[in-house]
C-alpha cells in the first residue's frame, strides 16, 4: 500500500484558549451543513471526458471541487488483483484480493481558520485470499495489499506546523510505516518488502506495518532545505496482546484497528538529507535516510531455555531466556542515475535499503533490498514505470543454531535457516489518468527461510514462480 503524504500549510501559534477551539469545531461544521446547498455555486472544474478526468467519479456534481477550495480533499483508490503461483511453493493455486481506501485530508487554516493546521483520516476495507499465508508459507507476504478481510481505520491524527513548515507535530492514530524507512523508488514495486521491510515484519511484533497502525507522536524538524531530522514515539503494542502470544494471524485480534494499547513503547528516530528534490531541479536527486528504533518490551531467545540448555532438549512449554528491548539500525539511498531531458521526475533511479537487528532475538536480523526504476519507459508512455528489485533477509545465525541442536538430538533432518529473497519485475501502465495496470512476476527462494523447509503435513516448500495482475482504480 502506498503511503498517505499530506504537505502541511504555514504555521504560526494556535495556543488561542477554549472559545478560540469552539468556534473551530463550529467553522468546520458550518462548512460540512454548506456542502447541501452547493451543486450550483461550486466552479465547475474544465469539463474533461470520461477517459481523460483524473478520477473514475468525477468531481460529483460540482461537490469535489468546492470541497477543495475549502481545504477538504476526499478521495479513494481501490486496488485489486489476481495473482497464483505457476510453480513451487506448498502447492499451485490462483488468489483474487482487492484494498479500498477513503482518505479524507483537511487543511484547517483553509477551512476553519486554524493556522498551520492539518487533519487526516484513512480508512481500509480488505477482501479476499492470501497466496503467501495458504500456498507459499513464506516468510515475507509476496504482495504488499495481503491481509485478513477486514474493514479498519488505519490513520487518523492531527499536524500542527510552526516557523513556515520548519516544524511540524503530529498526533494521533499514525502508521509507523507512513513516516519511517520510506524509499520513493522502492515503492513503485509491489512485493511488501520494499515498502515495510521484511525484516520489521517479520521480527516486530504484529508486523508494525500495514494493516495495523496505532497511536504515537511525530516530531519534524526541516533546519535546512536538504536536512530534516525525525524523532516519535508508537504504541509498541499496535494488537494488543500479540507481543506475548504472536498468534498466527494477529491482525484478526484488532480487526478494526481501533483496540489501542499505550505500552511497551517504540521510540524512533531518523535524519534525512536530499538534494535536487525540487520538480525544477535540472540536477541528479539523491535521498540519503539513516535512522533506527528501539522497542521496550521483552522478547525469547531464539535458540535457549532460561536455564541455559538449548530449547531442541527441551520439553514443549519450558521458559525461554528473555531479552529486554529490541533495535533496527538501517539506512536508505534513493539515486537518480539519469534524468530525461526536459522532464520532472522522468528517468532512472537506483534505491537501496538495509537493516541490522540483534541476531539472537530476531528470525531475520539482516536485510537488504535493492533495485533500478525507469519513469517514463517509450516516447508518449511518460506515465508509465518499469521497475525491477531484490530483497533479501539473512536468517539469524541463533536460529540455524537451534535448527544444528534439533538434528544432533535426532528430532529432525532438515538443514539449517539461511535466507529468504525475492526477485521482482514490474510495469505500471497508465491506461487513463485514473486507471493503471500492473502485471508483475515473483521468484521466491527460499520460502519459509530454508531449503529443506517442511510444512506441517510433511511437504517440501520450493521456490515459487508468481504472477499476477494488479488494477489500480483512482475513485
Amino acid at each position: 500500500m502506498e503511503a498517505n503524504k499530506g504537505t502541511s500549510p504555514a504555521a504560526a501559534d494556535v495556543a488561542r484558549g477554549g472559545k478560540a477551539g469552539v468556534r473551530a469545531l463550529l467553522g468546520l461544521m458550518a462548512v460540512v451543513g454548506g456542502l447541501a446547498s452547493l451543486p450550483a455555486q461550486a466552479q465547475e472544474e474544465e469539463a474533461k471526458g470520461f477517459w481523460q478526468r483524473d478520477t473514475l467519479t468525477g468531481d460529483w456534481g460540482g461537490v469535489r471541487s468546492s470541497l477543495e477550495e475549502r481545504g477538504i480533499s476526499v478521495s479513494a483508490t481501490y486496488t485489486g488483483e489476481a495473482l497464483g503461483n505457476v510453480s513451487g511453493g506448498l502447492r499451485q493455486r490462483a488468489v483474487a484480493s482487492g484494498l479500498l481506501q477513503a482518505d479524507v485530508e483537511a487543511d484547517l487554516e483553509k477551512a476553519i481558520g486554524w493556522q498551520g493546521g492539518l487533519f487526516h483520516f484513512t480508512g481500509l476495507y480488505t477482501h479476499g485470499r492470501s497466496l503467501s499465508g495458504n500456498f507459499l508459507q513464506n516468510w515475507i507476504p509476496s504482495r504488499d495489499i495481503e491481509t485478513s478481510p477486514s474493514t479498519r481505520l488505519f490513520a487518523l491524527w492531527l499536524q500542527q506546523s510552526f516557523f513556515e513548515d520548519m516544524v511540524s507535530l503530529k498526533a494521533g492514530v499514525v502508521p509507523m510505516q507512513e513516516e519511517f524507512f520510506n524509499s520513493e523508488y522502492a515503492a513503485n514495486l509491489i512485493g511488501s518488502p520494499f515498502g515495510w521491510p521484511g525484516s520489521f515484519a517479520l521480527n516486530y511484533p504484529s508486523g508494525g506495518g500495514y494493516p495495523v497502525s496505532g497511536p504515537g507522536t511525530r516530531l519534524k524538524v526541516k533546519p535546512t532545505e536538504n536536512l530534516a531530522i525525525l524523532a516519535a514515539v508508537f504504541s509498541g503494542d499496535t494488537v494488543p496482546g500479540a507481543a506475548d502470544s504472536r498468534p498466527e494471524d494477529p491482525t484478526r485480534r484488532n480487526s478494526s484497528g481501533t483496540d489501542f494499547s499505550l505500552e511497551s513503547p517504540t521510540w524512533f528516530g531518523e535524519v534525512q538529507y536530499g538534494i535536487n528534490q525540487e520538480k525544477e531541479a535540472t540536477g541528479l536527486a539523491s535521498m540519503i535516510k539513516v535512522g533506527g528504533w528501539y522497542h521496550n518490551h521483552g522478547y525469547n531467545d531464539l535458540r535457549y531455555a532460561d536455564n541455559g540448555q538449548s530449547l531442541a532438549l527441551m520439553p514443549d512449554g519450558t521458559p525461554t531466556q528473555r531479552h529486554q528491548g529490541n533495535w533496527a539500525a538501517y539506512a536508505i539511498l534513493d539515486q537518480m542515475l539519469w534524468r530525461r531531458p526536459g522532464e520532472a521526475g522522468g528517468g532512472l533511479g537506483f534505491f537501496v535499503r538495509g537493516t541490522l537487528m540483534p541476531d539472537d532475538r530476531n528470525q531475520a536480523p539482516y536485510y537488504v533490498d535493492t533495485g533500478l526504476v525507469l519513469n517514463g519507459t517509450f516516447e508518449g508512455r511518460d506515465d508509465d514505470v518499469a521497475a525491477i528489485g531484490f530483497a533479501y533477509a539473512g536468517a539469524s545465525d541463533r536460529l540455524a543454531g537451534l535448527d544444528a541442536d534439533r538434528r544432533a538430538a535426532g528430532l529432525t533432518t532438515a538443514g539449517d535457516h539461511d535466507y529468504e529473497a525475492m526477485l521482482e519485475v514490474s510495469y505500471r501502465y497508465k491506461v487513463t489518468p485514473w486507471m493503471t495496470l500492473v502485471p508483475d512476476a515473483q521468484y521466491i527462494m527460499h520460502p519459509g527461510g530454508t531449503s529443506d523447509y517442511v510444512d506441517a503435513n510433511g511437504e517440501t516448500i520450493k521456490d515459487a514462480v508468481i504472477l499476477g495482475l494488479r488494477t489500480v482504480l483512482t475513485l
